[in-house]
């Protein structure tokens, strides 16, 4: 944002500080907002779910009335409409199953805020400045987590900012030594960290408490700079280090392998790549009803992929047709299964209507294409296994990233071309013009000025 003004007959832009524009403001508040609340916790106590939502919304509902004045007509209609089917759905499920929850209109709010967001934002240098001061945070708490985990749990008691919501038993906390309950990676044949096992057990998790958390950050990292470097055609090499050196951190083996899927259907022409993404849905949740029962023959349930793969699967089997409609809440916990969780909110048909809405979305460049199919490839397989996809923590980067390269604003110092030879003789010529003109005016004015004087206030 900027302030202008005229001060001499020129023009005066005054600019706003980095950290104190809008939309620095908003990512970075909902991306450490939790760490925030979890360090009162710790001191204070007393920090519960309610905290969380009430912080949520107030984020939400400011980016929203910021982004407001930039909505269109036909996209407010469209907004609306989609909030009203899904506050339609939760009353349904109210009627059938006694139970209103409306958190399936945080989760859609989330997106459309933040693409907003992004969108308005005056050019690509901000995102990526952005996503540097994130990364260089998420980092530095990361190792010293890792470093000094008795001093950060101290500091951040994640064990017991989860309990205290009601998201984690005590006999949790009590193996995984005060950090989350996936926070230490378990001992035996099945267990032990995945990448780089000489770094021991220990998952880092950094500002998001939750290591699942961090790989999702890290693939959102490896996005940015991917996109970015088929935008400049130049390596940003420093991204993709940091992306690697989180996941690596957060032990994210989901997040290793999905960069690896990440490379290939970068290298897909837009095309196919859109038709691969647009049927990766159907396909993950045909998957999950049939493979289980293949799987379950020679693996069982664990944290390994494959584990959450056929448990995912087998809450999925659980569902009724009134569930499969977003018209009931299911009876058994959800977020083992992201399309569980999501059926049970948006329903089958919701989410048909969504993801079209997703893979219709238009923007001024084919890198919007890549880093809203690449994003979309994301959510459509992270979710056979987790939830995640829908946390504010990691959300609102990715998607204010969507938005702004939806836009592509190049940045002032890229937009600015010098003339030279001719061009710039015309240009001394034009301003030299222009100065006669202006003194010949300045000339008059005072002339009429003096005569006015002259006269006692009257011209003649």
């Amino acid at each position: 944002m900027s302030a202008a003004g005229f001060l001499g007959g020129r023009r005066i832009t005054v600019r706003r500080s980095f950290w104190l524009r809008p939309q620095t403001l908003a990512i970075l508040i909902a991306t450490l907002f939790n760490a925030g609340l979890c360090f009162v916790n710790t001191v204070a106590g007393g920090v519960g779910n309610s905290a969380v939502i009430g912080c949520e919304v107030i984020i939400i509902f400011a980016v929203l009335i910021y982004v407001f004045p930039t909505v269109t007509y036909p996209r407010l209609l469209a907004i609306g409409t989609a909030i009203l089917f899904l506050a339609a759905l939760a009353g349904a499920r109210a009627v059938f199953s006694g139970a209103l929850d409306v958190k399936p209109i945080r989760d859609l709010l989330i997106p459309i805020a933040f693409f907003l967001l992004g969108a308005a934002a005056p050019d690509l240098r901000l995102a990526d400045r952005i996503v540097r001061v994130i990364v260089v945070i998420v980092i530095v708490v990361g190792v010293f987590e890792y470093l000094f985990p008795e001093l950060f749990t101290r500091i951040f008691n994640v064990a017991g900012f989860y309990i205290e919501r009601g998201t984690m038993a005590l006999t949790q906390a009590q193996q995984s030594s005060d950090l989350f309950v996936s926070g230490m990676r378990p001992e035996g044949a099945s267990g032990g960290r995945g990448l780089f096992p000489v770094l021991g057990n220990h998952r880092v998790s950094s500002i998001f408490l939750e290591p699942i958390s961090a790989g999702n950050f890290g693939i959102v990292v490896f996005i940015w700079a991917l996109t970015r470097s088929l935008m400049e055609r130049r390596v940003f090499w420093g991204l993709f280090l940091c992306a690697g050196l989180i996941i690596v951190m957060a032990d994210s083996r989901f997040g290793a392998n999905f960069c690896a899927v990440i490379l290939v259907l970068a290298l897909l022409p837009l095309a196919i790549r859109k038709m691969v993404v647009a049927v990766l849905p159907v396909l993950a949740i045909l998957g999950l009803l049939v493979l289980p029962d293949l799987l379950s023959t020679s693996f069982r349930i664990d944290n390994g992929f494959i584990g959450r793969i056929i448990l995912s699967g087998s809450i999925l089997d659980k569902f009724t047709t009134l569930q499969w409609l977003g018209l009931s809440t299911p009876e058994f916990v959800t977020s083992d299964s992201g399309y569980a969780y999501t059926l049970g909110g948006f329903g089958v048909v919701g989410i048909a209507l969504f993801w079209m809405a997703l893979m219709l979305l238009r923007g001024k460049n084919n890198s919007f294409y890549l880093i809203r199919d690449l994003s979309a490839a994301y959510f459509a397989i992270l979710l056979c296994i987790s939830n995640s996809p829908f946390t504010i923590k990691t959300g609102a980067l990715l998607w204010f990233l969507i938005g702004a390269v939806s836009q592509n604003r190049l940045s002032p110092m890229k937009a600015v071309h010098l003339p030279s030879g001719k061009n710039n003789a015309n240009l001394r010529s034009s301003r030299i013009d222009g100065m006669a003109r202006h003194s010949k005016n300045s000339s008059r004015a005072h002339y009429t000025e003096l005569s006015r004087l002259a006269n006692g206030g009257a011209v003649r």
